[in-house]
């Protein structure tokens, strides 16, 4: 499904940018440019964003 309309990006392609890595907003505009025109995409990308982090939390790297 379309998820920014500006940019033309489906969730699938941020999907698969987040298991990349590439797991922040502003990573994810700088990658992708989603949420860099009108910005009424923002928060289903930050819902997706919330959704990854549930499910594949990061290692605390100051933790280890």
């Amino acid at each position: 499904m379309y998820v920014c309309i500006c940019h033309d990006i489906k969730d699938s392609q941020i999907k698969t940018a987040m298991q990349q890595g590439i797991d922040s907003l502003e990573s994810l505009q700088s990658e992708l440019l989603v949420g860099t025109c009108c910005g009424c995409c923002v928060p289903m990308v930050q819902d997706l964003l919330d959704e990854h982090h549930a499910t594949c939390p990061t290692i605390d790297a100051m933790a280890v």
